[in-house]
């Protein structure tokens, strides 16, 4: 059986330089909301925010994922309910990366996904 959720569609907000939302060759899907945030050769799962200035490039993001203002991710596998804090840089520094997570021999950076919480769970259902 194939699931349906009512989400709205995705939202590119603002329409002003530098906080324009955009998403280049990506997949974006429902109930996200690109913020001034940029998604490039990536795909969005459901609710994912990008806030302001941040960068998704080369990058798989999973559901409820939340992006803060001017965090940079590339070549990242990101689990569902993640909180990226503002200004963190995902794959770009490997050394550092593989302090935290995972980092594959291709040089992937994978985030596993952080607990449901009674906001996330509501969201899936």
């Amino acid at each position: 059986m194939t699931v349906n959720y009512d989400d709205p569609p995705a939202k590119f907000a603002f329409d002003e330089s530098k906080r324009r939302g955009i998403a280049i060759d990506s997949i974006v899907s429902a109930g996200c909301i690109l913020a001034g945030g940029s998604a490039k050769d990536s795909v969005l799962g459901r609710n994912v925010f990008l806030d302001a200035g941040s960068e998704v490039c080369e990058s798989i993001v999973m559901d409820n994922v939340y992006v803060g203002p001017g965090a940079r991710i590339r070549r990242a596998i990101i689990d569902k309910n993640v909180r990226i804090a503002a200004e963190q840089s995902v794959g770009y520094d490997l050394e550092a990366d593989r302090q935290r997570y995972y980092v594959s021999d291709n040089g992937i950076v994978i985030i596993p996904k952080s607990p449901e919480t009674p906001e996330t769970r509501e969201r899936d259902l």
